[in-house]
């Protein structure tokens, strides 16, 4: 027996198509959101900015055609406009990063979407009609085009533009609206990225700054091998920063530079927590003593470093009246020589890098002192540098985690919510007592195949209303539970008589119904009514108890004259009292003619 088709317009197919509409909304979403996550991802990368250029192109090509795709930044103090990146398969590009009025694009289509901060999308004839004012073309036509502003609050920064020479009508409003939300990340990535490379300017000032503050180091220091360690320390440890090595090999790295500069047997970094209570050792290197344990800030050595915000460099005598006098308390070994430096980055300190040592054979002198100090910026920069990307990173696997876990908990939600639809459906729409439809489910697939005949009158179908003789004397003579049952074993009797599409529904009582899809002709209605009625000839049995059950049956085939559900239902329910009039376990059709006699 085959499994029966889903009707195209039944429930079952409704219920399907929304889900795959679900399905591919969310397959959408994820992928919107895979893109805005790679764009931040972007902007806190080592790439150079053609290349997270190009792999922004290419992001934006996930999710619409961008074959052809611009970008260009809009200077609004000066009213400048400058193209970053220019990627067309048939306008050559301008020249890239270089400002230009933007009078000199004057009413052009990104003049337009600059000078009104609106999105223009469209063939240009198109596009002529949605800008006030005239429109002048640059380059060659595109079929389609598709631009929108990049907005920081209401002040338009530029332009992210796609179109399109091979097909018009390609780009919809759901790319724009796409388009628009990608832009506004866009924008962002490129501000942290410009905000990047402002701060490595100014690192690179800075450091200029100190090698002109340091220039009688560098001239007493005047060996060009030593010159040249020096500056290959600081690219090393620069690199450092966005490297993904673990900060233990950050910090074991960061050692191997100061080594190279001076002598750092012993050498330790030492960080201030968050709330400013807490002193860390995260790297500890000592020949007599054990790594220093995470402490409260107290009167140590390195807690004088912090309160006098600047290097301090300590023979044997100084440390020795220092302490004599309460300035700090020496824990561990008594140094001979000891160097700490303020680790400070924009004004704020975050902890002490020191070297020492425990002989006078090697000795710290201001040298010493002006190099650890020299690299100590650029050290104090990395690291809060890594801070900052380890605390996005942190930041994007919880966003990450989030979206997952919710994502989970609307599938369960959604799985929830369909199977109450599904059991509140069936409750409705069925009978409580055989499981058979119900009269308001029965009523429904008549409205709608009464549509399809009136659409086309060669769709007949037909209507049988069923009643079983003489229950009454069941319910009296064996009691209602009994009455129960025996319907229930009706119900199933008669249901087992067809196949989808076709259906047997209890109406009410000891009524029942059948709608017969492909009964089109009364020699084909007759057969399954004695179908039927041949189904209820054996007895039912009810515990100890034989019952015999017939039923009279009306037959109403579709007509022009039977306009509405309830018209036939009630043509077969007058056949069906014929019939019992007739002698019961009979059926017979609805006759107008006779009828009206």
């Amino acid at each position: 027996m085959h499994p029966p088709e889903t009707d195209a317009n039944s429930p079952e197919a409704g219920e399907l198509a929304h889900l795959r509409r679900k399905v591919r909304h969310l397959e959408h979403a994820e992928r919107v959101q895979r893109a805005l996550f790679e764009i931040a991802d972007l902007a806190g990368s080592q790439l150079d900015m053609d290349e997270m250029l190009r792999r922004l192109h290419a992001i934006v090509g996930e999710l619409m055609s961008a074959e052809n795709l611009y970008i260009a930044l809009h200077d609004a103090e000066r009213d400048r406009i400058s193209f970053l990146y220019f990627v067309d398969v048939a306008t050559p590009p301008p020249r890239l990063g270089t400002a230009i009025p933007l009078a000199a694009l004057e009413h052009s289509l990104t003049w337009h979407v600059i000078r009104h901060g609106k999105p223009l999308r469209g063939s240009i004839a198109a596009i002529a009609e949605q800008v006030p004012g005239p429109l002048k073309a640059l380059g060659v036509d595109a079929q389609d085009w598709l631009g929108v502003p990049m907005l920081d609050g209401t002040d338009v920064r530029g332009v992210l533009v796609v179109q399109s020479y091979r097909q018009s009508d390609l780009y919809t409003a759901a790319d724009q609206a796409l388009l628009g939300f990608v832009a506004s990340h866009v924008l962002t990535a490129l501000q942290r990225r410009q905000a990047r490379d402002e701060l490595e300017t100014a690192v690179a000032r800075r450091t200029a700054e100190l090698a002109t503050t340091n220039a009688e180091l560098v001239r007493e220091v005047h060996e060009r091998e030593q010159g040249e360690r020096l500056q290959r320390s600081l690219y090393q440890i620069a690199e450092l920063a966005g490297s993904a090595a673990s900060m233990d090999d950050f910090y074991r790295a960061v050692h191997a530079e100061v080594g190279n500069l001076l002598v750092a047997d012993n050498f330790f970094i030492a960080l201030v927590s968050d709330d400013g209570r807490m002193l860390h050792f995260p790297y500890y290197v000592n020949e007599r003593d054990l790594p220093s344990p995470s402490r409260k800030l107290g009167d140590g050595l390195t807690e004088y470093v912090l309160k006098s915000e600047a290097p301090v460099l300590l023979d044997h005598a100084a440390i020795t009246r220092l302490q004599l006098e309460g300035a700090f308390r020496v824990r561990g070994h008594f140094p001979r020589f000891w160097l700490g430096v303020p680790l400070r980055c924009e004004g704020h300190t975050l902890g002490v890098m020191t070297v020492q040592s425990y002989t006078e054979a090697l000795a710290y002198g201001p040298r010493e002192q002006d190099l650890l100090q020299f690299v100590s910026h650029q050290i104090a920069s990395s690291l809060e540098r890594r801070r900052a990307l380890a605390s996005l990173r942190d930041a994007n696997q919880s966003l990450e985690r989030r979206v997952a876990a919710r994502t989970r908990e609307l599938e369960r939600e959604i799985t929830v919510r369909r199977s109450i639809e599904e059991q509140l459906k069936h409750q409705v729409m069925h009978d409580g007592l055989t499981g058979l439809p119900n009269r308001a489910y029965l009523l429904e697939r008549l409205d709608r195949l009464v549509a399809q005949f009136r659409r086309d009158p060669s769709r007949t179908f037909t209507v049988m209303f069923m009643d079983i003789d003489r229950f009454k004397s069941i319910n009296d003579e064996i009691g209602h539970h009994a009455g129960d049952a025996a319907l229930r074993e009706v119900g199933k009797r008669l249901a087992g008589c067809v196949r989808a599409p076709d259906l047997v529904a209890r109406l009410a009582g000891d009524e029942f119904a059948a709608l017969l899809e492909d009964a089109r002709d009364p020699a084909q209605a007759e057969t399954i009514a004695k179908r039927l009625l041949a189904a209820l000839e054996a007895p039912v049995r009810i515990g100890e108890h034989s019952i015999a059950v017939s039923s009279s049956i009306g037959i109403a085939l579709a007509s022009e004259g039977s306009s509405t559900a309830e018209d036939l239902l009630r043509n077969a329910d007058t056949a069906m009292y014929r019939a019992k009039g007739k002698g019961r376990n009979r059926c017979e059709f609805f006759d107008a003619s006779k009828e009206r006699t």
